[in-house]
């Protein structure tokens, strides 16, 4: 991602292959870290090896190292993204022509959709053998990944972008975790750029220090920039994460463009190493106004109408509504009121 190094989601999953060459050449070797290991099938027909990433994710990108030895056993393997166990039945995001003894290549998936991750050679009588494997992406829905992350603070090098890179941070300890300063009542605010009805908010802590720091940290939605967006409604209190732990929050369907998270207090410090979003929209709402103008303007020219929606919503964006369409439901009507003599 732009704004941090992705993890390697394949090691949050669980692997198998079809087969085993011997008890020490298993389907999990593949996510061991190590290049001089290999996972090995048995000479069959159509050999495979999958991941089950747990959850469905948009790929971005696989990673594989070819073994050692026997380098040209990879030539034609296939690698599929999808979300069913028939192999066969998902999309195929590349396949490798050849690839040398220990080498490692990278495929584009652009965003493919699945829960599995398949590398399987099509053909009579071949063996598949993988050194290393990597798959990278952010999960699927997660509407926190497009949006735009900023903080009270900053603690050098702990920028606001970091708790919305799509890398949990468990991997990179100090620079894949956002933080604010030690201060009075710090916040993380995260802007959508539209209005969504959000079911739960998933944040995930730092794994190496403090885990009280996130206690009692505040979770806020809804539309409002007031106090910087803390003024918004609350959807749930944090009161502990594990460290390195994933927790979810039910919202039960709050509307909102921001997510704030901030801790009440003096002498806080907010650290978040990942906030996921998920929910539906964008959402759209209609509200009628009937209102009476008291202007010099003739209201039923088009160009005096479009010039008062304008003005509406300039208004309306210097208090934080800027994804609202304007328009008149009908032409005013012309009302001029006699001034009596005195």
């Amino acid at each position: 991602m732009a704004n941090g190094q992705e993890e390697n989601a394949a090691v949050l999953g669980n692997t198998n292959q079809s087969s085993n060459y011997n008890s020490v050449s298993g389907s999990q070797l593949a996510l061991d870290g190590l290049i001089n290991t290999w996972t090995q099938t048995n000479e069959e027909d159509n050999p495979w090896w999958r991941v089950d990433l747990l959850k469905v994710y948009r790929v971005n990108r696989v990673t594989i190292t070819n073994s050692l030895i026997n380098a040209s056993r990879i030539n034609g393997t296939v690698i599929r993204i999808g979300n069913f166990l028939d192999i066969y039945k998902n999309t195929i995001c590349a396949v490798i022509s050849t690839l040398a003894g220990g080498a490692m290549a990278t495929f584009s998936c652009c965003g493919m959709e699945g829960r599995y991750m398949v590398v399987h050679i099509p053909g009579d009588q071949k063996i598949l053998s993988l050194s290393e494997i990597g798959v990278y992406g952010y999960l699927a829905g997660n509407l926190a990944v497009d949006g735009a992350a900023t903080q009270s603070s900053t603690f050098p090098g702990w920028f606001a972008e970091k708790a919305i890179d799509s890398n949990r941070g468990l991997q990179q300890l100090n620079t894949g975790c956002s933080s604010t300063l030690n201060e009075t009542n710090p916040w993380w605010r995260l802007d959508l750029r539209k209005v969504y009805r959000i079911s739960e908010v998933v944040i995930t802590y730092r794994k190496n220090c403090c885990t009280e720091l996130i206690n009692g940290t505040e979770i806020r939605i809804g539309n409002s920039l007031e106090n910087n967006g803390n003024k918004n409604p609350i959807c749930a209190v944090i009161p502990a994460i594990p460290a390195g732990e994933s927790y979810r929050y039910l919202c039960n369907g709050m509307d909102g463009r921001y997510v704030n998270l901030i801790i009440p207090g003096d002498m806080k410090t907010l650290t978040l190493c990942e906030v996921e979003v998920y929910g539906e929209g964008p959402v759209l709402k209609r509200s009628f106004v009937k209102m009476q103008f008291n202007t010099r303007f003739d209201l039923t020219d088009p160009s005096a109408r479009e010039n008062v929606l304008k003005q509406l919503g300039s208004a309306l964006a210097d208090r934080g509504f800027t994804n609202v369409t304007l328009r008149w439901s009908q032409t005013p009507k012309r009302v001029i009121q006699k001034l009596n003599a005195g």
